[in-house]
């Protein structure tokens, strides 16, 4: 198997935030000018990336930026991934997004009018944070912990396996180029 490097997986990934660029940008506008709008988008936004990996991985092994990429996620087998693999690969991010929907939810709860409403978006989210549970404070700090971690995995194996690959027991590999196909930028 050719495995994927660093460079295939980092562009699959910027192009998958891309995607997601639009609905975060309709988010933020949305709930600018209503904390309802933002009680009600906590969970499905926090869980939104969590059921667009789950499903391309599930289904397809990719998702839309690592197909452009040209990259897909395998088991160490050499099987397709399934079900059960994409729920493990995402299982870390998915607790990550829960315990951070939460602490957004209890600070929604708990912030005054005056510290959420005109304010500037950098602004309402500082006083966010600060209205969040000092329980759920954690949670970011151990979010970075985790992604960081997962990069050093990835970089130092052979088989550029991160975290979450060893997780679900999955690799992430080039696609054999088909007659005929354009080559991804990468």
């Amino acid at each position: 198997m050719n495995y994927a490097g660093f460079w295939q997986r980092f562009f699959a990934g910027i192009i998958d935030f891309l995607i997601f660029l639009p609905l975060l940008f309709l988010q933020n506008w949305l709930e600018a000018d209503s904390k309802l709008a933002a009680f009600v988008l906590a969970l499905p936004m926090a869980f939104a990336f969590f059921a667009y990996s789950l499903y391309g991985h599930g289904k397809y092994g990719k998702t839309l930026g690592k197909h452009v990429v040209g990259i897909r996620v395998l088991a160490v087998s050499g099987q397709p991934l399934g079900w059960r693999g994409a729920m493990l690969r995402g299982s870390v991010d998915a607790v990550f997004a829960a315990l951070q929907a939460i602490a957004m939810i209890w600070a929604l709860a708990h912030i005054p009018d005056s510290q959420y409403y005109g304010i500037a978006w950098l602004d309402r989210m500082n006083a966010l944070a600060a209205n969040q549970p000092a329980s759920l404070f954690w949670v970011s700090t151990a979010g970075q912990i985790w992604v960081w971690s997962e990069l050093v995995v990835m970089l130092l194996n052979e088989k550029r396996r991160a975290l979450h690959d060893y997780l679900a027991g999955s690799v992430v590999v080039s696609e054999p180029k088909s007659e005929g196909a354009v080559s991804p930028i990468v």
